[in-house]
């Protein structure tokens, strides 16, 4: 059974309701995901092969030992970026939005914000800082997102975002 001519389906199956609006899906920007993907191969497999070096060499010195593990922790950190934010997506629709990836997601209702406040940075991206619920819960959102402006947009305006 198809909806009415110009009335859009929920993801239910079922049609959504006159006037609403479907979801926004904003992806991440290739060049990030690019950028924090090359990161963390390379810094695992320079700190890989330094463990690799030093573990041939027992005799090391002190700045040979703490060269795997920095490179390795490095290596780790830009992996869970990427998996957390690079392969996620942001989902803006009437209700909230979404933010949903490998690694799990969260879930904001437009009328649960409490406070926002734009974190810049110098070299970087920016982020977004979002307390909601009554919990005071955080959530943190990188502005990597192609068209991340309208996510600001909306939580000025506490609703799907309109120009």
């Amino acid at each position: 059974m198809s909806p009415e001519p110009g009335r859009p389906e929920s993801g239910e199956g079922r049609p959504a309701p006159a006037g609403a609006l479907p979801p926004l899906v904003l992806q991440c920007r290739p060049g990030w995901r690019l950028l924090y993907g090359a990161t963390a191969l390379v810094l695992l497999f320079l700190g890989t092969d330094a463990l690799v070096d030093s573990l041939a060499d027992p005799s090391a010195d002190f700045l040979t030992f703490w060269t795997p593990p920095i490179l390795l922790a490095g290596g780790a950190g830009s992996a869970y970026f990427l998996a957390r934010y690079c392969l996620a997506s942001l989902t803006l629709d009437d209700r909230g939005f979404r933010l949903s990836g490998p690694l799990g997601g969260a879930a904001v209702g437009w009328t649960e914000i409490v406070g926002w406040a734009r974190v810049p940075r110098r070299w970087g991206p920016g982020f977004l800082r979002i307390l909601y619920g009554d919990e005071r819960r955080r959530l943190t959102v990188p502005l990597i997102y192609e068209n991340s402006e309208v996510l600001e947009l909306g939580i000025v305006q506490r609703r799907f975002p309109s120009y």
